[in-house]
């Protein structure tokens, strides 16, 4: 049995609230977001006088003022259920800083999608705005197939990259040594986005990498299971890696023990050669060789050795 009141503006408010309840505090976020977005722009209903830091009260106060409330919650429904791409097409997304880079850099770079906010590091809110923004014309369906295409571009990159498990999360030195390299190779992504922390920070790494001859859109054709890294992206990751082992030997600061192994003329002028080109000693270089091809050759790709 519904509560009555003496009362008709008590009646009418008790029973707006049990509306409210049902149909408003039920949305997410993100669709209050939309309703307020598509109700402003629809039936000019203003929601920046109110000044609330939630956005469902805001709402709901802004709502009852209008006597026919419930025909614009309604009408806002029904858009809301052909403009608004579900959630869950998104999961991949949340909490995925690297996928999120991703997605934002082929949205700038393809569909003009200016997104920098300085103000906020909330790239998950970015991606939102460019599919749920009233300006964009592209019906539900076109705006799922964008998504889920580049879902699947990204997919196959992760598939078949070789960087991550190279770049240790608790490695902090590694992660600062590959930012500053990628900057001074112009290939790190110029996010305005906080990086300083170092989980952050190789999440903008790997995104940069991800990003180096990615694959090109295939709606159509859906064939990115054949998908593998470039050439010139091998090129760059292998010149990262070596770069990389150089820098720790150099930097080891370990008294070596002398060795003395014959080499041939040929062999010892071309250690010389090697070692001149990159300003090392050809001890240096030797240990810098024979580490290297051990780390290709007798170990699997968790670092783990073959025999």
């Amino acid at each position: 049995m519904s509560l009555r009141f003496n009362n008709e503006k008590s009646q009418v408010r008790f029973s707006n609230k049990i509306y409210f309840d049902k149909n408003i505090r039920s949305l997410t976020e993100r669709q209050v977001k939309w309703m307020q977005t598509y109700l402003a722009y629809k039936v000019n209903v203003s929601f920046s006088s109110n000044g609330s830091s939630d956005r469902h009260e805001e709402l709901m106060n802004q709502l009852s003022r209008h006597e026919n409330f419930k025909d614009y919650v309604s009408d806002a429904y029904s858009e809301m259920t052909y403009k608004l791409v579900p959630e869950q097409n998104f999961e991949w997304l949340v909490d995925n800083l690297r996928s999120q880079i991703f997605v934002l850099k082929i949205l700038s770079k393809e569909k003009g999608y200016i997104y920098f906010d300085i103000n906020s590091n909330n790239l998950m809110e970015e991606i939102y705005s460019f599919f749920d923004n009233k300006d964009n014309t592209n019906n539900l369906e076109s705006k799922m197939l964008l998504l889920n295409d580049m879902q699947k571009r990204w997919s196959s990159i992760i598939r078949s990259e070789n960087y991550s498990k190279w770049l240790v999360e608790s490695d902090v030195s590694h992660i600062e040594w590959t930012k500053d390299y990628l900057k001074k190779a112009g290939i790190y992504n110029n996010s305005v986005r906080n990086d300083k922390f170092p989980k952050e920070t190789r999440n903008h790494i790997l995104a940069s990498l991800d990003l180096i001859d990615h694959p090109v859109s295939e709606i159509m054709n859906d064939n990115y299971i054949n998908y593998r890294s470039s050439d010139r992206k091998e090129i760059i990751i292998d010149k990262m890696k070596r770069a990389w082992s150089q820098q720790k030997y150099r930097s080891a600061g370990k008294t070596k023990k002398a060795y003395h192994l014959p080499l041939t003329k040929k062999t010892k002028a071309k250690l010389e050669k090697m070692a001149q080109v990159q300003g090392l000693s050809e001890t240096a270089m030797l240990d810098i060789l024979i580490n290297r091809f051990y780390e290709l050759d007798y170990v699997d790709v968790d670092g783990k050795e073959l025999y």
